[in-house]
């Protein structure tokens, strides 16, 4: 018979994983990283491709197939955590056959908005999310802003419990001046606002400012817009050249048009020294309060041209004083340690 004390503490199950590159793949490695430091692991993750894209459907199909079998020879653990709820079928099987083993979920933006669309394959996913929330109802679920936690309730989660993301991008000093240009980071898609900023704000401005953008194209449509005159493409860019891009920038621009689940690279530019202006809903109007940032209307341009006039004539002292303010803000709120720490409370929970 085995010790009990030779089973993990948490068994981390994830199909989001390095080398892809994502919100979701930095959540699961740096959780688990700092959980580490505390408990025993058992991670059981599929990486992604070797270019940073994500797996193939067929990788996808063949992980939860291979994890299920597994779960089902394997010891129990105390804790199973899912690191999205898009593979709710892997704690349900887990849950049957180490009925004491408590089964945590992770929620994030694209696991949860999705169900509110209200087209076919939106209604469908969200009618399988229902049947993931019923057949674990005695399971938690942690998302990572309010505006997750309300949607996971009306899919019919009972246990949910918020602890917001962190970031390990910071500068150590808030430079006070800037380089007189905007600066945009994430995804090329239309749902990322990129074009609003170019085509609908910028256009309509009587001096528009440059914009620097640095990210992947997901959109050939969308990356049109890299041609403007007023845009300058960085392509990808790493941490520390991330670092450097938010601090110099006169302000760090969000303008995200669909929901956010969490507002990261709002947070990774405040800790950056970065003055952000961001969408005003969802969860980028957590992450950007006003010792963080600004929020604009995501649809109005004029609202947009008057944030960024705002900031452009803020004095040298008014603005090194609230980018240091902002960095110390964000550095303290959004730090792994403290996500680890606060993912351990729901893991202790009874």
């Amino acid at each position: 018979m085995v010790a009990e004390s030779q089973f993990p503490d948490v068994r981390f199950i994830t199909r989001k994983w390095a080398p892809a590159m994502g919100g979701m793949e930095t959540y699961c490695i740096r959780l688990t990283a700092e959980l580490s430091k505390t408990h025993r692991l058992d991670i059981l993750a599929l990486p992604g491709k070797p270019n940073g894209d994500v797996p193939s459907a067929i990788a996808l199909i063949g992980f939860g197939l291979k994890t299920a079998l597994r779960l089902l020879f394997v010891g129990p653990a105390k804790v199973v955590h899912l690191g999205d709820v898009a593979i709710w079928p892997l704690g349900w099987i887990a849950s049957l056959r180490h009925p004491q083993s408590r089964v945590i979920l992770s929620a994030h933006g694209s696991d949860l908005n999705y169900a509110t669309n209200h087209k076919f394959l939106g209604r469908l996913y969200a009618a399988y999310i229902k049947i993931g929330a019923r057949l674990l109802s005695h399971s938690s679920l942690i998302a990572n802003s309010d505006w997750i936690s309300e949607l996971a309730t009306q899919l019919g989660f009972q246990n949910v419990v918020k602890v917001a993301l962190g970031t390990d991008i910071r500068s150590q000093s808030a430079p006070s001046a800037h380089n007189g240009c905007l600066f945009f980071a994430g995804r090329i898609t239309p749902s990322k606002g990129l074009s609003f900023i170019v085509s609908e704000v910028l256009a309509g401005m009587e001096n528009p400012p440059k914009i620097k953008v640095a990210g992947t194209v997901w959109d050939e449509g969308e990356a049109q817009i890299l041609e403007s005159p007023l845009v300058e493409y960085l392509g990808n860019l790493g941490p520390d050249q991330l670092a450097d891009q938010y601090g110099q920038a006169m302000a760090v621009v969000v303008p995200s048009l669909g929901k956010e689940g969490f507002g990261l690279v709002a947070a990774e530019a405040a800790a950056c020294g970065g003055v952000v202006i961001a969408s005003d809903h969802s969860g980028l109007a957590e992450v950007v309060t006003p010792d963080i940032g600004l929020l604009a209307d995501s649809t109005s341009p004029r609202d947009w041209v008057a944030a960024i006039e705002h900031v452009r004539n803020w004095p040298i002292e008014k603005r090194d004083s609230f980018a240091k303010n902002a960095q110390s803000v964000a550095s303290s709120r959004y730090a792994w340690h403290r996500v680890a720490k606060e993912t351990a409370a729901v893991y202790d929970k009874v």
